[in-house]
């Protein structure tokens, strides 16, 4: 019996319905690979933005800390920039809360190359850790306020004095002075707590 040469072999049906199979997998599987790789892009994007955030904010705050001063040890500065020391205003470095009814707000004077000494704080409002500036040594009127780093939890300031932790300041016998050094601890949700020790000495 001879075989027709001629004739046509085609794909059966359950062949075509594989095929198709294999090819919807294959998309599948290659559109979850594109989707993952879109979505890890943007979240090392996110975390790279937030610990810049979180750096420039760490910055900030070595940056004024590192320039505070003291009316009581003038630290080199003019007699018309020190006041006496029974003076009644504001003391040079104080921790309270703010004003709003939010967290803890940390005042106190730093040296401002244009304007002298200077009140500056940093105050936790509404989840938000803020930049406070006032114009004069006392915290007269509403500070300039710059929005820092938001997602905060908490943020703790401590004092060194002496190699003994405090948690607040001033004491009472040292109105005017600064402690040894000043531990910020920032809790922030995404990432933990951030514990910085910055020495005033």
């Amino acid at each position: 019996m001879r075989r027709d040469s001629s004739r046509q072999h085609g794909l059966t049906l359950i062949e075509l319905m594989v095929a198709l199979t294999i090819f919807a997998i294959l998309g599948v599987l290659s559109y979850r690979a594109l989707a993952e790789i879109s979505t890890s892009r943007a979240r090392l994007e996110e975390n790279f933005m937030r610990w810049r955030a979180i750096g420039r904010t760490m910055q900030r705050i070595d940056t004024d800390l590192l320039q505070a001063v003291s009316p009581a040890d003038q630290r080199g500065l003019p007699p018309t920039e020190a006041p006496p020391a029974t003076s009644t205003a504001t003391p040079a470095m104080i921790l309270g809360r703010a004003a709003s009814g939010g967290g803890p707000e940390f005042q106190f004077l730093r040296l401002d190359d244009t304007r002298g000494v200077r009140r500056v704080g940093f105050r936790l409002v509404d989840g938000s850790l803020e930049w406070l500036r006032w114009s004069s040594r006392d915290a007269v009127g509403q500070p300039t306020v710059e929005p820092l780093l938001d997602k905060v939890r908490d943020v703790r300031w401590r004092f060194l004095q002496k190699n003994i932790r405090l948690d607040a300041w001033p004491p009472s016998d040292r109105r005017n002075a600064l402690p040894d050094a000043v531990i910020l601890e920032i809790d922030l949700p995404d990432t933990g707590t951030i514990t910085r020790m910055i020495s005033l000495r």
